[in-house]
């Protein structure tokens, strides 16, 4: 285990990052590229900066996973110093606010209101004027009341009450109410105010009446309704009288008036699915720089610095935080989950959440598995190995679909767009060789074409839930554009390209999310040729990459090659038989009538007569467009220049295999094969 990193190393590292972050170059004419674009340079700098948890894991993560897409595509290490820079800065505002040992990044949104009443709506007993569960100080039932009159309230507000506290310019006019805590924990206090714009102005304040201390205040002025928050740590000790007071700033101004609503006051903590979406963006560059050292060397030391902060900072919290306490639970020998932590109460909810949602585990499961093909950590596969197990356990069948929950304690559809993540956890481990099989990543694939989508191709929307209902919201496709995770089901069917590519044609994207989903429509669009790399696997046969079809040749003379790669984990190895083609091929679609294209591949051969060759063949014409022979046995790059076929309708093929069949055990290796229109630059 390396040395625990601090605040001084990260601050080093972002003050080298901000070095490199170059722009990237632009592509001429790809219309998902220049959606991407645009919108990232108008939008990149909103969250990163941030140290809330949940932005960070729901809106930043997915702009980093983009950047890891767009490297992949691009070979623009541009993506990767954006990328380094954003990490770097979040690295260097992670906290340790609850003195557990442990870095890392915490949010108030999940966590209970500890203020009772706090949009005013209760009565108190035999005083409706006075809102219960407060206490009036020096006010009466005319200078501190609840309201329902029009504009006393924030219009936005679950309900139509509000408070309203009014000066008397001789003493002061306050309302407050004792609130519980954690010791040692950050609070948030946030309420919706305004004034009549007096001097008296309003002030919203936390009072430790054990030590006679104030430990937040707040004072505003703003004469039309406003969101306030301000924060505070609470005692380290339990056992304190902590009270949230509503007050003026003045007394003694006369006619003064603060109006009040929507009071709460919530503590910040970790969440394990905040720490796995952030942790496995990360991971994401990590292991694209291990796998690939060389070519990416300037780039070792921040990724070892990476892998530091999640190995010793984010993982062993779950399990070893004296703050939080240990969330794992191991069920039996293939099954476990992680429930909420014991120690503190950080969920609203009143359910008590052993195991957590689906998809709260499995954003940490995939990172784990992510850093798993990094470090070798045996536990880190055996956690993910029976978090992904007790997730399997729990899906059902129907017709050639999988249908599941949000959570094994609830009988609440998972929805689509919590899916995302639940698919990417399962689409990493299947890749991966683990728990998954190929008649799973069908009939998730199955979920998404036959439930999930509206079946319409000219205008496809996503329904709600992964069982094809619309829940409540019968006419809104509210989740329909969150793709990120159910693309990436195109690996196993082309469809899923489609219905998103439709949706985002003529769509300006708007949400972080919609960045990675581009990203995807990019990496998974047949006009580029896709698993360029060969490094995904068909549902069918584990020697077959995905998307590539064999043409006479079998699973030992056509087939996925760790030992023989020009980059990633694996290339493609064909081996001739002596007496027939022996090949493997991918349908080239979305072509532009007669343009010029370029095909690019890495390969090299063993030096036999064999020899190696591509082929672009018009099935529908019956003719070969372009060919091109190699015999270096050495990985070298190769180029072959074509013109696309005046019909767009015509079935096309790229055909990978031999210069001449009749030479018995010959082999020719391939990988990074891609398509792009010329002057591309990729």
């Amino acid at each position: 285990m390396r040395i625990k990193m601090r605040r001084s190393i990260l601050a080093a590292l972002l003050s080298i990052g901000l070095l490199f972050n170059a722009a990237p170059i632009l592509a001429s004419g790809n219309l998902w590229y220049d959606k991407y674009i645009a919108y990232e340079a108008a939008n990149s700098g909103s969250f990163y900066t941030s140290n809330d948890s949940a932005l960070l894991a729901w809106q930043e993560s997915y702009l980093l996973r983009s950047y890891i897409n767009l490297y992949g595509m691009t070979k623009s290490t541009s993506w990767l110093d954006k990328l380094t820079t954003h990490v770097d800065t979040m690295l260097a505002n992670a906290d340790d606010l609850d003195g557990d040992g442990y870095l890392g990044w915490q949010t108030y949104r999940y966590s209970p209101n500890d203020v009772a009443n706090g949009t005013f709506a209760a009565a108190a007993s035999g005083d409706s004027t006075l809102p219960a569960n407060w206490t009036r100080f020096q006010s009466t039932s005319t200078t501190a009341y609840r309201s329902s009159t029009s504009g006393n309230y924030n219009p936005g507000s679950s309900d139509t009450w509000g408070l309203v506290l009014k000066t008397n310019g001789t003493s002061w006019q306050k309302l407050y109410q004792g609130i519980s805590y954690e010791p040692n924990t950050q609070y948030r206090v946030s309420f919706n105010g305004k004034t009549n714009g007096s001097l008296a102005q309003g002030r919203v304040y936390v009072h430790d009446r054990t030590t006679n201390t104030i430990l937040a205040s707040l004072i505003f002025n703003n004469t039309a309704w406003e969101n306030h928050t301000i924060d505070f740590m609470a005692p380290a000790v339990s056992g304190h009288n902590i009270e949230v007071w509503l007050a003026h700033s003045a007394y003694n101004v006369t006619g003064g008036i603060a109006y009040f609503d929507d009071i709460s006051v919530s503590g910040w903590y970790p969440y394990m699915v905040h720490d796995g979406m952030i942790g496995t963006a990360m991971g994401e560059f990590i292991r694209l720089v291990n796998r690939n050292s060389t070519t990416l060397s300037s780039y070792v030391t921040k990724a070892n610095t990476y892998q530091d902060f999640i190995e010793d900072e984010l993982v062993p919290k779950w399990e070893s935080s004296s703050y939080l306490g240990n969330t794992w639970v191991g069920v039996n020998a293939t099954t476990g989950y992680y429930k909420e932590p014991p120690n503190v109460n950080s969920y609203a909810t009143t359910t008590t959440l052993s195991p957590l949602p689906y998809n709260q585990y499995l954003a940490y499961a995939e990172m784990l598995m992510i850093m798993y093909d990094v470090n070798s950590n045996a536990t880190y596969l055996d956690r993910t190995k029976k978090l992904n197990q007790h997730f399997k356990n729990s899906l059902t069948t129907s017709g050639t679909a999988y249908n599941w929950q949000y959570a094994g304690y609830t009988t609440r559809v998972e929805d689509t767009s919590h899916g995302n993540v639940d698919l990417n956890a399962a689409i990493e481990l299947f890749n991966r060789g683990q728990i998954y099989n190929g008649t799973d990543m069908n009939k998730f694939a199955a979920t998404l074409t036959a439930k999930v989508w509206n079946q319409s191709t000219g205008a496809p929307k996503l329904h709600n839930y992964v069982d094809g209902t619309q829940g409540t919201l019968a006419s809104d496709y509210m989740y329909t554009k969150d793709m990120s995770g159910w693309l990436k089901l195109a690996q196993f069917d082309p469809l899923a390209w489609s219905i998103g590519a439709e949706q985002y044609r003529s769509y300006t994207p708007a949400r972080f999310i919609e960045s990675l989903v581009l990203s995807e429509i990019m990496k998974w669009d047949p006009v580029k040729l896709v698993n360029q790399g060969f490094e995904l696997k068909s549902s069918a046969d584990a020697t077959l990459p995905a998307r590539w079809t064999r043409f006479q040749s079998t699973a030992l003379t056509a087939y996925l090659d760790a030992s023989n790669k020009a980059t990633g984990s694996y290339g493609m190895t064909i081996v001739s038989n002596g007496s027939t083609w022996q090949k493997v091929y991918q349908e080239w679609e979305q072509y532009k009538a007669s343009t010029n294209y370029v095909l690019t591949f890495d390969g090299k051969t063993d030096g036999s007569l064999a020899g190696g060759k591509v082929w672009i063949i018009n099935e529908t014409a019956g003719t070969t467009i372009a060919s091109y022979n190699f015999s270096n046995t050495a990985w070298s790059g190769h180029t072959l220049n074509f013109t696309a076929p005046a019909n767009t309708t015509d079935v096309i093929k790229i055909y990978l295999g031999h210069d001449s069949y009749t030479v018995s055990g010959g082999k020719a290796y391939f990988d990074n094969v891609v398509v792009k229109q010329s002057g591309d630059t990729w």
